[in-house]
Formats: C-alpha cells, structure tokens, sequence
C-alpha cells in the first residue's frame, strides 16, 4: 500500500471474511513511555482497543494504571520494555516505523495519511513535550491540523485516538459490527485461555513476570547473605 494511497472500508459482520480483511490490514501498535497522567493511560487503552492496535508496548511502567479505560484493559495485549532502545528494537524486527505525534516543523498532517506500512505511534509529555530521546527514536512524525486560535494543543489522550482512528482508516481496518446504538464487545479472553493457550504476546509476557520474580528473588537471597555475613563479622 502507497503511502497516503486512500482506503475503502465498511461495517463487517462477525466471520472469517472480516478476520482474513483484519489480518491482512498494515499493522499498527501505541508506544507508551513519558505519559505521566493515569488517566490518560486509561483512556489511550481504550482508544487503542476500538481502533485496531495489535500491541501496547510500555516502557518504563511495570504495571500500567488504566484508570479511564472502562473495561477494555482485559482485551489489550500489552508488552514491556525497560528501555526505549529495547522497545525500538522489537518494533523494528516487527517491520514497523515509529510516528511520533508532536507539532513539529518536520511533521506532516495526519489527515494527509503519510503511512507506508505497519506504523507503532508514541506521544509526548503532557506537560513537556517529546523529549530528545524520543523524537530521537521517531522515524517521521504527525500533527493533527486545528482550525481555531482557542488552544494551543489537543490533549495526550485526545491527540492518539484521533491518530489512531485515520490509521485504521488508512489501513482499510474493517468496521467492527454494532447492535442497537453501541458496537459489539467480544469476551475476554479469561485467566485459564491465557494460562492454557497463550497467545506468542502472552507467552512472552509470562516468561518476562517469571524472570521478574526470579531476579527478585535472586537479589533478596543475595542482601540476606550479606546480612548474614555482617552479623558473623560482629560476632
């Protein structure tokens, strides 16, 4: 697909011809690192999960607050980096190109849809902007065009859903079906699925809680050792 080439999509009922369009469609992933408000978490998440984000990567966090995400926080697949150069890595051996989306000379307007392929989008500071290492990291970057002088800048959150919302559009994402005036909400995949039949994102993220706890348990064994060994030097 082109880079600005324009999209045709329409509302999909459930099925395999929905699933096929999906999983051909470019993927998209949200970059999570230097947002402060966990309100803005939250509602990031749930914007994440109705426009089609494959993964939420997060760097940094540990645990991510969802406050404001209203029940979507069980559909999205996350994934933990503790490093930005980490996370760039991955998305990188995932064919994706990180959009930063900030007011910047060099950025173009996100309705001119600048998209060439799978796109893994990070935001800035609420407060301070994208810091060096961030724009460092971009490999292009989008503002959304405002057409009055009543405010300076969009909100974190408010900004990546609207980005989010013209790459699925770019990307010919299928429209999910709706009954009566809301859209359709899939079950969650329960903790005995993910235990059972994880998925690679699942997995991967199991094995890294597991090595979380083991270098825990690893650096409290080693302290403990020293200070056992304090309190035979003052005997």
């Amino acid at each position: 697909m082109k880079e600005g080439t324009p999209a045709t999509s329409s509302a999909s009922a459930p099925g395999s011809s929905a699933d096929e369009e999906r999983r051909k469609a470019p993927e998209s992933y949200l970059l999570l690192f230097n947002v402060g408000k966990k309100q803005n978490f939250g509602t990031l998440l749930r914007s994440a999960c109705a426009f089609g984000v494959s993964e939420v990567v997060i760097v940094g966090a540990k645990k991510l607050a969802t406050f404001g995400n209203q029940g979507t926080a069980q559909h999205a697949q996350t994934r933990h980096f503790d490093s930005l150069e980490a996370a760039k890595e991955f998305l990188t051996g995932r064919g994706a190109r990180i959009c930063g989306i900030e007011i910047d000379d060099n950025a173009k307007p996100v309705s001119t849809h600048p998209f060439s392929g799978p796109t893994a989008f990070m935001l800035g500071n609420e407060g301070i902007g994208m810091s060096p290492q961030q724009r460092a990291a971009c490999d292009f970057f989008v503002y959304i065009p405002q057409h009055s002088g009543a405010t300076a800048s969009l909100n974190v959150a408010v900004a990546g859903s609207i980005v989010l919302h013209h790459f699925a559009t770019w990307a010919a994402m299928p429209e999910h079906p709706r009954l009566g005036e809301k859209f359709v909400v899939q079950p969650a995949r329960g903790s005995l699925e993910k235990f059972s039949d994880p998925t690679q994102a699942e997995r991967e993220e199991m094995n890294r809680k597991r090595s979380d706890r083991a270098s825990k348990r690893r650096l409290e064994e080693d302290v403990g050792e020293e200070n056992d060994l304090g309190d035979d030097v003052e005997a």
